[in-house]
């Protein structure tokens, strides 16, 4: 196996833990406000948002929607380095 592919292979594998395993229930733990997180809805969806506390819900950010059957949310993933 190349070495380019495993390296590839590696970064999917971790992106797949990051996203099985990196999501809090709203019933346990709330973002901080404002904090833009991935959301995850009843309904299946995923979007990025921040939950403000002011208003008491989660907000899209992209389309400024209000997203009220929020279940879980996880903090973004870091950014790519530039090589």
């Amino acid at each position: 196996m190349s070495t380019e592919k495993s390296k590839q292979e590696e970064k999917s594998n971790e992106l797949y833990a990051l996203l099985t395993t990196g999501w809090i229930d709203v019933k346990e733990k709330m973002p901080d406000s404002g904090q833009c997180v991935l959301i995850h809805s009843k309904d299946g969806g995923v979007a990025e948002g921040a939950y403000l506390s002011s208003k008491g819900h989660f907000e899209q950010w992209r389309w400024n929607a209000i997203q009220k059957d929020v279940t879980h949310w996880m903090h973004l993933p870091e950014p790519p380095t530039c090589s």
